[in-house]
C-alpha cells in the first residue's frame, strides 16, 4: 500500500492542474477574508461565513469527485488496471493506497492555500477567530475525505472518463445544488408526522448536509434550523459529538469500500 500511496502522490504532484488548486483556493479565501475586513471580526456564523461555507460546498465536492473518479477510470482506459490485476496486489491494498495518496495530495494543497490566505488576512489586520478558522479548515478536510471516497466509488462504476464525469456531475448537482428543493418536494408528499424522521434520515444520507449542520451547530448557531433539529442540536453539542462524526466517517468509508471491492472484484474476474 505504501508504494501505491507514493505512486498516487507523485502522479498528482506532477500535474500542472494540481498547482492550479493552490492558486484557486488562495485567491478565493483571500478575497473573502479581505471582504470581511469592513466588519469588526470573524467569529461566528455571519453572512460572510455562510458565503464561505457555500462556496466550499459548491467547489470542493465537485473537484474531489472528479479527481477521485478520474484516478480510477484513467487506469481502466489505458490498461493499467489490467496490468495491476496480474500482480499480487489485493483490492483493499489498491483501494486504500489510491485513496491515501489522493487524500494526502489534496489535503496538503488545501492546507498550503488556506495558510497563505490566513497570512494575507492577518497582514491586512483582519481579526480572525481561531475557532472559526479551525472549523472551516476541518469542515473542508472532512469534505475532501468523503467526496474523494465517493469519487473513487463512482469511478469503479464507469469505464471511461467521460462516463465518470457525467456521473459525478449528476450526483454533485443532486446532492449540492438541488438537494433543498428535492427534499422539500418529497416532504410535501408524506404525512406530517413523518417529516421530522425523514429530515434526519436525509441529513445522514447526504454527507455535505451532515457536515454543514455539524459545523453550524459547533458555531453555536443551531437555532437557525428550527424545532425539527432540536434533538440534533443537543446531540452535536454534547461531548459525544466528535465520536459521532468519527463513526459517521468510518461508516461511509466502510460502505463505499465494500461496494467498490465487489465492483472491482467483478471487473478483475472478467
Amino acid at each position: 500500500m505504501r508504494n501505491l500511496w507514493f505512486s498516487e502522490w507523485k502522479t498528482m504532484t506532477r500535474q500542472r492542474s494540481y498547482y492550479s488548486f493552490l492558486l484557486l483556493w488562495s485567491s478565493v479565501f483571500s478575497l473573502l477574508f479581505l471582504l470581511e475586513g469592513t466588519n469588526d471580526s470573524i467569529s461566528g456564523y455571519t453572512n460572510i461565513t455562510g458565503t464561505i461555507v457555500n462556496i466550499i460546498l459548491y467547489l470542493l465536492p465537485l473537484f474531489m469527485m472528479i479527481i477521485g473518479s478520474f484516478s480510477i477510470t484513467n487506469e481502466f482506459e489505458n490498461g493499467q488496471w489490467d496490468l495491476l490485476s496480474t500482480y499480487p496486489i489485493s483490492i483493499p491494498t489498491y483501494f486504500f493506497g489510491k485513496f491515501a495518496g489522493l487524500f494526502t495530495a489534496q489535503s496538503i494543497v488545501f492546507t498550503l492555500s488556506y495558510g497563505i490566505s490566513m497570512a494575507i488576512g492577518l497582514a491586512a489586520r483582519i481579526e480572525l477567530s481561531i475557532k472559526w478558522l479551525l472549523g472551516i479548515y476541518l469542515f473542508s478536510l472532512f469534505l475532501i475525505f468523503i467526496f474523494l471516497l465517493l469519487g473513487i466509488f463512482f469511478g469503479t462504476l464507469a469505464r471511461t472518463r467521460w462516463k465518470a464525469l457525467t456521473l459525478t456531475v449528476a450526483i454533485w448537482f443532486f446532492l449540492i445544488m438541488i438537494w433543498p428543493t428535492a427534499l422539500i418536494a418529497v416532504l410535501g408528499l408524506v404525512p406530517y408526522t413523518m417529516i421530522d424522521v425523514l429530515m434526519k434520515i436525509a441529513m445522514v444520507v447526504n454527507p455535505a448536509e451532515f457536515l454543514r449542520i455539524f459545523l453550524i451547530i459547533k458555531w453555536d448557531s443551531g437555532a437557525i434550523f428550527g424545532e425539527s433539529y432540536d434533538s440534533i442540536v443537543h446531540l452535536f453539542q454534547s461531548g459525544a459529538s466528535w465520536f459521532i462524526l468519527f463513526v459517521y466517517l468510518i461508516g461511509y468509508l466502510t460502505l463505499l469500500f465494500t461496494l467498490s471491492f465487489f465492483i472491482l472484484k467483478r471487473r478483475q474476474l472478467q
